[in-house]
């Protein structure tokens, strides 16, 4: 089977085009939820603002691009691929650079998988490694989400969310989500929707030109195997290789913990003291929704969200910035820092991923 799409070299300016796209829309969007926040009280919050939090904030991203290469490391070297530590980082960084600077993340998968056969692992082995760190990051936002759950509905600040709804609009409000989540579980469960979808693509013309159809059945063919690798993989590493997993799992905590820990930071820096578990696990929730807008940076849409959630916990005066600070530490920080490594990679290739010959080449002397 050719390995095409793993093996060509990703195509540096769409990624900057893409990255480009998804800084626009961040700043836009940034710019009016300042727009409708900034008052009078707004330039004296910045006096606020604590600047010993400052290199806590930026100890904790830097400790969360360690963990995410330690993981890329463990997991090669758990199936038999000794890479180096600092291909791993590199690795990591280049796709946190595909994946802020790409429509839902997808650079990313692209550029980890072209990485690591650089650094002579082979496809499958590295959609392996790639299938266990998404069922490490789902079993800690498993595990993380019922506590999380629990505080909110403690936390009077997140009922604030939901008493601010008179009553008449909170009743047909929480019915909607229940029928529609719901009517998402059957649609999915039953296969409903492969059938929709397939007759939509089927009869729409520009669907037969662009072969929707059988697109969309590969599609299908690949999540099935995705989920089955996932499965095998990590059935494999529980049985075989048990503390590697439970070493990524590890490093997998400390990495979103520092990753989305910077919010809650943040907050604690403005004088604003919450409860980090249901922070936590929101960042979780709006990374989510970020991919499926299917826009770069996900088109400005997390940060109204975000500006929505951060009104019940500081003064609306202070959202914007507190919005600033966060988007700069959570994209615009991963985009600047993953794009300088991978740039820094692209020009250093040989020498970072040497060449599969030239690793044991010997100079005999005569």
């Amino acid at each position: 089977m050719p390995e095409s799409d793993s093996s060509s070299s990703p195509k540096i300016g769409k990624y900057l085009r893409y990255g480009l796209q998804g800084v626009t829309l961040c700043i836009l969007a940034t710019a009016l939820v300042l727009f409708f926040t900034v008052e009078d009280e707004t330039w004296g919050h910045i006096a606020m603002f604590n600047w010993r939090f400052a290199p806590l904030i930026v100890a904790a991203i830097f400790v969360a691009w360690l963990c995410n290469g330690g993981r890329i490391w463990i997991n090669s070297r758990a199936l038999g691929h000794k890479i180096k530590y600092r291909q791993a980082i590199s690795v990591s960084m280049s796709t946190e650079f595909g994946i802020a600077a790409s429509p839902a993340g997808m650079g990313g998968t692209a550029m980890r998988l072209y990485l690591l056969k650089k650094a002579h692992v082979p496809l499958t082995t590295s959609a392996s490694m790639l299938a266990a760190d998404v069922f490490v990051d789902l079993t800690f936002f498993g595990l993380l989400t019922p506590v999380a759950l629990y505080f909110i509905l403690r936390d009077q600040s997140w009922a604030g969310m939901f008493l601010d709804l008179p009553g008449r609009q909170l009743f047909p409000l929480a019915a909607v989500v229940v029928i529609g989540i719901s009517l998402m579980v059957i649609f999915f469960q039953t296969g409903l929707w492969a059938k929709v979808i397939h007759a939509i693509a089927s009869t729409t013309p520009h669907g037969r030109i662009r072969r929707w159809p059988g697109k969309f059945r590969h599609f299908r063919w690949a999540m099935k195997r995705s989920a089955r690798r996932t499965w095998l993989i990590t059935r494999f590493l529980f049985r075989k290789r048990r503390s590697a997993l439970l070493l990524n799992f590890s490093l997998a905590t400390v990495q979103w913990l520092c990753r989305y820990g910077t919010l809650p930071l943040i907050l604690l820096a403005f004088g604003s003291l919450k409860n980090p578990f249901p922070l936590l696990f929101i960042q979780g929730f709006l990374f989510l929704f970020g991919m499926m807008l299917f826009l770069p940076g996900g088109g400005g849409g997390v940060e109204v969200a975000t500006a929505f959630i951060l009104g019940h916990f500081v003064p609306v005066s202070m959202v914007g910035l507190v919005l600033v600070l966060w988007r700069f530490c959570t994209y615009h920080l991963y985009l600047l820092g993953g794009g300088a490594v991978f740039f820094f990679v692209s020009g250093q290739m040989d020498t970072i991923f040497p060449p599969k010959d030239s690793r044991h080449k010997k100079i005999t002397i005569s």
